[in-house]
């Protein structure tokens, strides 16, 4: 993001996902499953539908709305009736019925390192059921951690979380006579909120459903023939699969090219099976954010695979999100959990959307952030939409939020702009320094000279994010910003040495 911009809300289009497949936006006859075997990794990644901290103390007042939950013993800070459990309320209902072997690990963030042993207990039900100490000592699942770290602390919680269903987990602390503080849903900084995080095996796939939208789509460009595209892989029996909308751009095909001298190709995505990969990609649902104006849905009406392409489309239609209700709907995928390196060559080819005159208030962007959830950001591109933006790529570092970043706004060399067909936009990052390339060529450069912390900040496994955001500091969308818009990706490949 440039320099001279307005610093941002960020916890910037941060984290999770909700990998469950929505209905299409156009009406099929039929549905053709791609085959799911034992051994397909699922993954669904939710966000607390509520959250409070049950204290003994009058003067902590109402704690439904503040942006740290809090856990201490009963003896806390010299008082004798301190203690508070900090509880957590999750709805899980997009586990397939066909789910096995269930694995749930609850995942909540700290500040600071303490010597505090913490009990992680589960509760069938909503907060209510854990309202108290009493109720809380009946629980007979607790798993335990024996010190708390700086960053996100895991609680596996498997054993009670096997199907779908209300849990409420509680955070109570059994040492440590001073209160630790967690980040609750309600935290401005979105990369730092609680979260559930499940994965699942899948034996045979539910039968789909015919479905017919309200509204159609309009078609895709007539400059290139459309084909029905495979239909997106769906491990909801209430959200089947159908056919995604085709759109392939005008591009030439891009056939598999060799790792560039010196690297090795550890992560790759071309977008040719048909469906999304969902062994290497998080699909965020339901969620909104306080830095943009849409609901992230996994739908393949806004993220599906054709053609060897995959579109983020951004759409104008109203959704309801975190208890929000919206007017547009995006497509936010990440690899948390199941993709992250320290160091590497991260590239992506994509076409932008955004043409000068209909594009404000359209975001894509790939970058990273740290799997810790700490201090850091690559941006390898943002491609902001609308008259001053929507011709150049912005590339961009980190520290934090307040905001500590360098920024380039930068053109495409040669001439042209983002929108104009498929570019490449590459970064490499060592310890050293990363280095910013357009169409293979070098753009930017950062290193601990220009930054006087890179090395704090790009030291650590970070995992890749790729979105289409609506909205958001650099303007929200206007009378002439059109709708659909497609962020269409050929593939993102990452090297090492």
């Amino acid at each position: 993001m440039p320099a001279h911009a307005p610093a941002p809300r960020r916890g910037i289009r941060s984290t999770r996902s909700l990998t469950i497949i929505g209905t299409a936006a156009l009406a099929v006859t039929a549905a053709t499953l791609v085959p799911v075997f034992a051994d397909d990794d699922n993954g669904l990644t939710l966000r607390p539908v509520a959250d409070t901290t049950v204290t003994q103390v009058p003067q902590d007042g109402d704690t439904n709305v503040k942006t740290t939950l809090a856990s201490c013993p009963a003896l806390c800070d010299g008082n004798p009736r301190g203690r508070r459990d900090a509880t957590l309320q999750f709805a899980v209902d997009k586990l397939p019925a066909n789910a096995t072997r269930v694995k749930a690990k609850l995942r909540v963030y700290a500040w600071h390192d303490f010597a505090a042993r913490i009990l992680a207990r589960t509760v069938p039900g909503d907060l209510a059921a854990a309202g108290s100490p009493a109720q809380l000592a009946a629980v007979g699942s607790v798993q335990a951690l024996d010190k708390v770290t700086k960053g996100y602390n895991e609680f596996d919680v498997s054993g009670s979380v096997q199907g779908n269903g209300t849990y409420t987990f509680a955070l109570s602390q059994e040492t440590y006579n001073t209160r630790v503080y967690w980040a609750s849903r309600e935290n401005s900084k979105d990369n730092l909120h609680p979260e559930l995080v499940l994965s699942y095996e899948t034996q045979a796939k539910p039968a789909p459903t015919k479905s017919t939208p309200s509204t159609a789509l309009p078609p895709p460009p007539a400059t290139k023939p459309t084909t029905a595209a495979p239909a997106t892989t769906a491990p909801s029996p209430t959200k089947p699969a159908t056919t995604a909308p085709a759109t392939k751009p005008p591009a030439t095909p891009t056939t598999a090219a060799p790792a560039p001298a010196g690297w090795r190709l550890v992560f790759s995505d071309d977008f040719t099976s048909g469906s999304i990969d969902r062994s290497k990609w998080n699909l965020r649902d339901g969620e909104g954010r306080s830095i943009d104006i849409g609901c992230n849905v996994d739908d393949p009406k806004n993220t599906f695979v054709s053609g060897g392409n995959l579109t983020l489309r951004a759409l104008k239609q109203s959704s309801t999100c975190s208890s929000q209700s919206r007017q547009y709907t995006q497509s936010y995928l990440d690899t948390m959990g199941k993709a992250s390196f320290k160091y590497g060559r991260f590239e992506i080819r994509a076409k932008s959307p955004n043409k000068p005159e209909s594009s404000k208030g359209l975001w894509p962007a790939f970058w990273l952030r740290p799997d810790d959830g700490g201090n850091g950001e690559i941006d390898v591109t943002e491609l902001p939409g609308g008259p001053g933006w929507h011709d150049k790529s912005t590339a961009a570092i980190f520290w934090d939020y307040t905001p500590v970043k360098q920024d380039t706004r930068i053109a495409i060399p040669g001439g042209g702009h983002p929108a104009d067909g498929f570019h490449t936009y590459t970064t490499e990052w060592d310890a050293k320094s990363l280095k910013w390339y357009i169409d293979g060529k070098l753009v930017w450069t950062r290193d601990s000279t220009t930054t006087p912390w890179f090395d704090k900040a790009f030291n650590k496994p970070y995992n890749l994010r790729l979105n289409f955001q609506v909205g958001g500091w650099l303007g929200n969308p206007d009378a002439s910003t059109r709708f659909p818009a497609d962020f269409v990706v050929d593939y993102v490949k990452v090297y090492q040495h």
